[in-house]
Order: C-alpha cells, then structure tokens, then sequence
C-alpha cells in the first residue's frame, strides 16, 4: 500500500468516526467501512513485529492516548489495547477502547473499537459496542477486550456490568452466550435478544442490589 492510500484510509476512518459521534451509530458508516477491502499497512521495518509495536504505541500515546496493554495472541500476533482520550469532560463517562493489530503481514486495519458508559456514581459500567467483526471475529480479541474492560472495572470501583446482546449476533447466539459466561457474566436470553449482567463479588454486588438500581434510576440504565 502506498503512503498516499494509507492517509487516505486513515482519513476516512476518523472522518466516519467524526460522525458517528455527531449523529450516532449508524449502519451506512459500517457499510462504508466494509465496502473498501483494507489492506495491511506494511511494517515499519520489514519483518520487525517489535519495531511496530513501539512505534504504533508512540503515534498512539503522542496523540494523547494512552496504551493500556500489549498481548500476543496464538498467533503470534502483537495485540496493542488502548484508551481513547478527548481532553474533555466525557472522558471519563464514555469511554472509547480500541485495538491495533500488528502481525508479520503489517498492521491491520480498521482498529476494532469498543464503547462503554459509565455511571460512577452508580459503580456501574454498561458495554454499548463490543466491534469486533469480518476477519478479526474468533481470534481471540474479545477475550483480550474483555480482560481489560474487567480490570478497569476493579480500578474503577465497580460493581455492576451490563450489557445487551443484539439481535444481529442471534446467528452466533450460544457462541456469544459462552463467551460471556466464560468471563462470570450471567447471560437471560429471550428470543431475539439477551441481557449480560456481572457482579463484582469482591465489593459484594448481588442482582438483588443491581435490581433495586433500575427500580431507582431505570432511565439511566436502559
């Protein structure tokens, strides 16, 4: 690919992004995003998987975000998660994560992204995007998601997560369901749709309590 064509596919992405956030979620920006066949960003340094980790890591931190984890997958790729930040008093409400994969073949794009909302207040966290699809799906990336959306719950404090599976994933509902258990979610599927609730044993959190905060604050938590 050359440098022109990557710009401009980068380009893109934040422009779509841009406007996801001014109008919302959309299914005419997946559209767009799954009409172009992107194509690897080649390493920095051919055949340097290291190099381009510390390299993505510095342009991704340099603009202001902040790289939570790196993981190696089973195979062999470099698994760069990292935290979206917009200097803004959203920040820490809607909190935006993404991956950068990086494998022999380049970097892979687009970023797969993940959105939460926050209601501290409530020490709850309800995932609203869990992105992962086409060619990243079943390679191990939602359990390396999942792992850092666990451990920014225990920072954080937190002692509800919820969530909603939609009714797009119903073809692949027992594969989802399975995932989410794995992690200790308790997943109530109903036909078309599921609900995922985790309990943070550790301060204590039962349904019972989680129950009574949708009776208190229903809006907030639909």
């Amino acid at each position: 690919m050359k440098d022109e064509d990557r710009l401009i596919d980068e380009e893109k992405l934040k422009i779509m992004d841009v406007l996801k956030g001014l109008f919302g979620s959309s299914d005419s920006f997946d559209d767009l995003k799954r009409m172009r066949n992107y194509k690897p960003i080649p390493l920095k340094w051919k055949g340097d998987i290291e190099y381009e980790v510390q390299y993505q890591s510095s342009q991704i931190e340099g603009e202001g975000h902040r790289v939570l984890n790196v993981v190696t997958n089973k195979y062999s790729e470099r698994v760069i998660v990292y935290r979206l930040y917009y200097d803004d008093d959203q920040d820490d409400i809607n909190i935006n994560l993404r991956i950068r994969i990086i494998t022999d073949k380049g970097v892979m794009l687009p970023d797969p992204n993940i959105y939460l909302h926050v209601f501290q207040e409530d020490q709850h966290i309800q995932i609203a995007d869990i992105r992962i699809e086409g060619a990243h799906v079943n390679r191990g990336y939602g359990s390396i998601v999942m792992n850092e959306i666990l451990k920014l719950a225990h920072q954080l404090g937190i002692k509800f997560i919820d969530g909603w599976i939609s009714g797009v994933d119903w073809g692949h509902i027992e594969r989802s369901a399975h995932f989410y258990r794995k992690f200790g979610f308790d997943v109530e599927l109903n036909e078309g749709s599921g609900k995922i609730l985790w309990l943070n044993e550790e301060l204590g959190a039962t349904r019972k309590e989680f129950e009574q905060l949708l009776k208190t604050d229903p809006f907030e938590i639909s």
